[in-house]
């Protein structure tokens, strides 16, 4: 009886540790750095964005350019892209990450301000941030059929983010959370970023 209490009390110790390891590492957050000269609409896009994160428990720390360390330091650097993209180019692509390499994503700033009116850009920005940088911190391509991580937002959709951020669903938090810890090993430096809650 005695020893089955103390490996009782063992499991639970090495849980609470466990537990408190990864409330530090939620503390530090995920670093995202803009790689580019920031647009008008990315300081609210930012503020938005990183709300929608802190509602699942994770932290992000924005960054711009001239405070970027080099890529592969747990990071992910994102570039906008604001002058006349080429047509041929991925067309109809708003944004793209490169969840396998998991460090970079480039963002199509004109083409998103040819699908909304100035107005409402920030939080249309601040929701293809999301779905990107979520692409990058899962470490897949998949998407969902409902919220953040659809592949194609309806026009209702791109309506009411204007007042209300899309969701993530249950299984995207919970592949989120799953890939934080493969991406922050993936792309570690000497401090890797990583967050969890």
């Amino acid at each position: 009886m005695k020893i089955s209490a103390m490996i009782a009390m063992v499991v639970l110790a090495g849980t609470f540790a466990r537990a408190e390891d990864k409330m530090g590492i939620a503390e530090r957050g995920v670093t995202i750095c803009f790689e580019t000269r920031a647009t008008p609409e990315a300081g609210l896009a930012q503020v938005i964005a990183g709300k929608m994160f802190a509602n699942i428990g994770i932290k992000t720390v924005w960054k711009e350019e001239h405070a970027c360390p080099a890529t592969g330091s747990g990071m992910i650097h994102i570039t906008l892209i604001t002058k006349r993209s080429r047509t041929h180019f991925r067309p109809g692509v708003l944004a793209f990450a490169l969840p396998f390499e998991g460090v970079h994503i480039n963002v199509f700033v004109d083409r998103l301000r040819k699908m909304v009116y100035p107005n409402n850009m920030p939080s249309f920005l601040a929701h293809v941030l999301a779905h990107e940088i979520t692409h990058i911190l899962q470490g897949t391509n998949e998407h969902s059929d409902d919220g953040v991580m659809k592949a194609n937002w309806s026009p209702k959709d791109i309506a009411d983010m204007r007042f209300k951020p899309l969701d993530f669903t249950a299984k995207d938090i919970s592949m989120i959370k799953l890939g934080l810890e493969a991406w922050a090993l993936r792309t570690a430096g000497p401090n890797p970023q990583l967050a969890l809650k």
